[in-house]
């Protein structure tokens, strides 16, 4: 369906509505069809004008709005069934019917006006209104007469042509406002699935972990091995809490939290962990991100690097803040570009900021995050 005709998929639920206006505006052929009825015209071309007649009216509802086989082939086809419209409505004049019988056009430009665009419907506007005035004029009308039946064509144009424009304009404004939802939605999907994967592959590694520390530990040290237990527990219902958080979007994320909880998850490991620098005070969107990503590099150096150090840098930029995180283990790309790298390369450029992640030349790897700090 092209642009112009967005507006017919709107009708049918007010479908029934816009018919009965049609049908009241097809009233007004009463008058011309009384007329046409006592004319002197033979019976053949009396049935002749009857029968345009009523095919104008069914081709006129079937106009508006377009039917579908109408809707599917575009303006064209509407167009050409304008087109069509004029015809039938000048055959009954052809016959020699009254003059009253040019109310028909008054239909065909209120149906260009509304299923055309309108610089098309404004053409058809003044060529039917030039039309019918040459042709009152030269059939020794009046000039009152005339510019009588001259203004009514233009007026019926200009008013159906206004509001054809305004109703394609509302559909349109439906449209975006329909896409904006979809997408507003998609978006909080997308946002909801990169927290919960964030949050729960952090957790799930950390509680991997301990349980497995805590089972070697039972039979040699099994106060230990308990200890580990109970911060299984802590971290369990603490990822529970979190992802309620999460998934009601009131997650944000304590950079030093998450620093800890890396530290954490990284000695579990038999990973030695160092930290350097720090970082100024800085906005809660900032600090989430830069949570999130000491978070992932963690999990990463425990899931995929077989690594035994790592080292994790904080810079003070002045203009920005900037974190690295750096192992020596075999450098691996996680997953092959994975989710979690995926997201935090998302969030990093909701904040103008740069992210990157590879192999060290020297061996192991690298996650380097850099977000610029606005002042409030």
């Amino acid at each position: 369906m092209s642009p112009e005709h967005r507006w017919t998929a709107r009708l049918p639920a007010s479908l029934g509505r816009f018919r009965a206006g049609q049908l009241l505006g097809l009233l007004f052929l009463i008058g011309p069809l009384t007329d046409l009825a006592g004319s002197g015209l033979s019976a053949v071309a009396k049935a002749a004008a009857l029968a345009a007649v009523a095919a104008f009216a069914a081709l006129y509802v079937a106009l508006l709005p377009p039917v579908g086989v109408l809707a599917r082939r575009g303006s064209r086809a509407i167009g050409s069934a304008v087109v069509l419209l004029a015809g039938l409505a000048a055959v009954p004049l052809l016959l020699g019917a009254p003059r009253s019988c040019l109310l028909l056009f008054g239909y065909v430009v209120a149906a260009a006006g509304v299923a055309l665009p309108a610089a098309v419907a404004v053409a058809v506007t003044a060529v039917v209104a030039a039309a019918i005035g040459l042709g009152l004029a030269t059939s020794g009308a009046d000039g009152s007469t005339v510019a009588a039946w001259t203004l009514t064509v233009v007026g019926v144009g200009a008013v159906t042509t206004a509001l054809g424009s305004a109703m394609r304009a509302n559909a349109e404004l439906r449209r975006l406002r329909d896409e904006r939802a979809r997408l507003a939605v998609a978006e909080e999907r997308m946002r909801i699935a990169r927290d919960l994967h964030d949050l729960l592959g952090h957790t799930l590694s950390l509680i991997a972990l301990k349980t497995d520390l805590a089972t070697r530990l039972i039979g040699s040290d099994p106060e230990r091995a308990q200890a580990e237990l109970v911060d299984v527990q802590h971290v369990t219902r603490q990822a529970l809490a979190e992802v309620r958080e999460a998934v009601h979007g009131y997650r944000r994320q304590s950079f030093a939290d998450a620093l800890a909880s890396a530290r954490s998850t990284l000695a579990a490991a038999g990973i030695d962990c160092r930290v350097e620098g720090g970082i100024p005070p800085v906005p809660a969107d900032v600090e989430t991100v830069l949570a999130w990503a000491v978070r992932e590099a963690a999990t990463n150096v425990v899931r995929h690097s077989d690594a035994r150090h790592c080292e994790i840098r904080l810079r003070d930029q002045g203009d920005g803040v900037a974190l690295e995180v750096d192992d020596d283990g075999s450098a691996v790309n996680p997953g092959g570009g994975g989710a979690g790298l995926a997201g935090l390369g998302e969030r990093a450029r909701d904040l103008d900021g740069r992210f990157d992640a590879r192999a060290r030349p020297e061996g192991g790897f690298r996650l380097r995050l850099s977000v610029p700090v606005r002042p409030a």
